[in-house]
Parts: structure tokens; sequence; C-alpha cells
């Protein structure tokens, strides 16, 4: 949700302010607008999960999964999305309720085992980087992208975490003990405003 912005000129104004509080205020207003420029959080986070086999200079297992973001970086308070079967859309965690998902676009009801929250899919980085480019545009282009080492097999691996998504914190406490790599979209935004190439700065990473 996008933070309501203070209007510091007219309260820098307002004659009943002393020196000293219009001070504080425009101190304020300037660490503020230094947080917004240096601090864009992402709503999204897209989510490559790894195994053991992974190569990323040939076609390798992995498991794509979309989240919406919480509050703390390594991944705690994350709720994923899943995908409904039935036209694509992706259903977040408002549409879950009582083992059930509601779709918001098609409005058909689901069994929680009837739904997945990955796409499972042996591709190469090019694969995984046009993979990873065509949901970050469904995102509107608001998401974090992060790589996820997992020492399993992927199909095994995609398998726990599937299970484990119904369990909330215990979802939490996997993927902090997974080594992960993170895309941030505030160093998507610097790298792409300087002139790079989102779908070549995206496939450096996944290569990386």
């Amino acid at each position: 949700m996008p933070i309501a912005r203070v209007p510091v000129e007219i309260a820098s104004s307002n004659p009943f302010m002393t020196k000293e509080e219009k001070e504080v205020l425009e101190k304020k207003k300037a660490a503020y607008d230094k947080l917004l420029k240096t601090e864009r959080l992402a709503r999204y986070k897209i989510e490559l999960m790894v195994g053991k086999d992974w190569a990323p200079s040939k076609p390798s297992p992995g498991a794509l999964s979309f989240w919406e973001s919480g509050n703390k970086f390594h991944g705690g308070g994350d709720t994923i999305m899943h995908i409904c079967p039935n036209c694509n859309s992706f259903i977040k965690d408002s549409g879950h309720g009582y083992g059930y998902l509601i779709c918001p676009s098609c409005h058909k009801l689901w069994k929680g085992e009837d739904v997945s929250g990955q796409i499972v899919a042996r591709l190469d980085a090019i694969g995984w980087t046009k993979a990873i480019m065509k949901h970050l545009i469904r995102l509107e282009m608001d998401a974090d992208i992060r790589i996820k080492y997992h020492p399993d097999d992927i199909r095994s691996a995609a398998l726990k975490e599937q299970q484990s998504e119904r369990r909330g914190e215990d979802l939490a406490r996997v993927r902090r003990r997974r080594a992960v790599r993170v895309y941030p979209l505030r160093n998507i935004i610097k790298d792409t405003s300087a002139g790079a190439s989102l779908e070549s700065r995206i496939l450096a990473f996944v290569r990386s």
C-alpha cells in the first residue's frame, strides 16, 4: 500500500510553529525522502528453488513459487500465492479459509490439496530467466527475486515445501535453513535505471 506523504510544505509555513519545530520537521522530511529513494520495498517475491542437480549451463530441475512479502528480510511473514488451476491467476492469502481457496478472477472454489503454489520444470538459465521475467511482469514489476538452494532432489524438495505451505511458521523456519541469494527490487531499479537490460541482469543473477 502506498505511503501517504505528509504535506510538509504546508506544515512548515504554519505561523504557530516555532523555528526549532520547523527545523525538526525539515529534517524528518529529508530522512523520509532518502528512505523512499533507497529502500524501495517490493510487494512480492519470486522464488526459484533449485536442488543438488542445479547447473546453470544445462537444463536443470527447479520450482518457481510466488509470495506476498512479509516484514522480515529472511522470509518470515511471507505468504505463498497459489495458482488457480482454471484460469492461472494468483490466489493470495486473503483468498484462503477453512481449507478452501477462492480464485479472485474466476471465483471458483478449490480444496487446498487441489491447488499448487509452485511451477516445477527443467530449464536452462535462459529458460528460467524467461519464466521469471514472465511472472515479474504479471506481478507489475513489483517483486524481489530469490534463488534458494535445497540439498535434496528438486522433486522431493518441492513436495516437502508443498506440504509445509499449510503449516505457517514451520515453512518460515524451513526457508531460513536454506542458502538463499536475493536480487532485491531496489537493485533491479538501480541497475535498469543505469541502462542495463532487465533480462540480462536477471540472467546474470541466475547464472551467478
